[in-house]
């Protein structure tokens, strides 16, 4: 979130190839850094901190949201995206029983508007939630 909302603040203090280092998620999880992805909510000025799918874009882009290049050779694909907000973040933070769609883990589930698998990455900032399901019940509908 911070490369992406933030980048301003990053060019001006750090210079373009510092920060094209910051963040090297890729690189981390080659060498088998255990990490995970959250939104950083509310520690960031941009509108909706707490919106994964703008952070899912910046990893999966490495781009901010100005079109700045981030740092490419660090881009990472949707899955591990995913999976780093939702089982790793999960198995990181200590919760058990949660962060994958598994026998024996509580059923915390959202259902969304199109493929996230499917879709290009620089539209990942446009998907929306559906339909948000808590112990298997739906608490949410658009």
């Amino acid at each position: 979130m911070f490369l992406y909302a933030e980048i301003e603040s990053y060019l001006q203090n750090l210079g373009e190839d510092i920060m094209k280092e910051c963040y090297s998620i890729k690189s981390l999880l080659e060498q088998k850094v255990n990490l995970c992805f959250s939104t950083d909510a509310p520690a960031t000025s941009w509108a909706v901190p707490s919106d994964p799918f703008v952070c899912i874009k910046g990893a999966v882009t490495r781009k901010a949201y100005d079109g700045t290049d981030c740092g490419d050779d660090q881009i990472i694909d949707m899955k591990t995206a995913i999976i780093l907000y939702t089982k790793k973040s999960a198995q990181i933070a200590g919760f058990k029983n949660l962060g994958q769609l598994k026998t024996g883990y509580k059923a915390n589930f959202i259902t969304l508007d199109r493929d996230i698998f499917a879709i290009n990455p620089q539209d990942v900032d446009k998907v929306k939630v559906n339909k948000t399901y808590i112990n298997g019940k739906c608490v949410f509908a658009r």
